[in-house]
């Protein structure tokens, strides 16, 4: 199976999951209308997000694409390209659930185990996701440095491990390396 072919399968999949994912931004009449305000506001604001970034990390060159929240979800792509070739790739959702904000990553084109937001500071421009009760990461920071620079921080507070990966990433002019 190609690459593209193989990009285009997990594509399809991931459309299928989202779809069975959380179709609504809006508030639910079950829910507190305060807290989902509130994780609808949180979302929003998290569009500093949006754009193409791109670092060297893990012997090769890193790229994520962020949309801004419009429509109630922020949606990103990603890939790491080595010697020529995608080495790596993941999808990421960014939505209201239950009244929290969460990120649903895809690693591979395949869903796994997500993280709700924990901390949001749309001045500092930082989101901090957890999930203490899955394997590493078990923390993703997600911090704008400036207005030209995106940190990405993965740890394990919860699991035990010392291991912290970070990913410096620069913006991208679109089309350009």
């Amino acid at each position: 199976m190609t690459i593209r072919t193989s990009l285009l399968t997990s594509s399809l999949a991931i459309l299928a999951a989202l779809g069975s994912l959380s179709t609504s931004s809006a508030p639910s009449s079950r829910s507190d209308d305060g807290a989902a305000v509130r994780a609808q506001t949180q979302l929003h604001q998290m569009d500093w997000l949006g754009g193409s970034w791109s670092g060297d990390m893990w012997g090769g060159r890193f790229s994520a694409y962020y949309t801004t929240s419009e429509g109630g979800k922020i949606i990103s792509h990603s890939k790491l390209m080595r010697a020529e070739e995608v080495a790596f790739y993941e999808f990421e959702v960014f939505e209201l659930r239950e009244e929290h904000v969460y990120l649903q990553p895809f690693p591979g084109g395949q869903m796994a185990t997500g993280f709700q937001l924990k901390s949001h500071d749309s001045k500092a421009r930082k989101a901090v996701f957890e999930n203490p009760d899955k394997d590493y990461p078990t923390r993703i920071v997600y911090e704008r440095v400036g207005e030209e620079q995106l940190v990405i921080t993965l740890s394990d507070p919860h699991g035990g491990s010392d291991k912290v990966e970070r990913f410096d990433l620069k913006r991208d002019v679109m089309g350009k390396k």
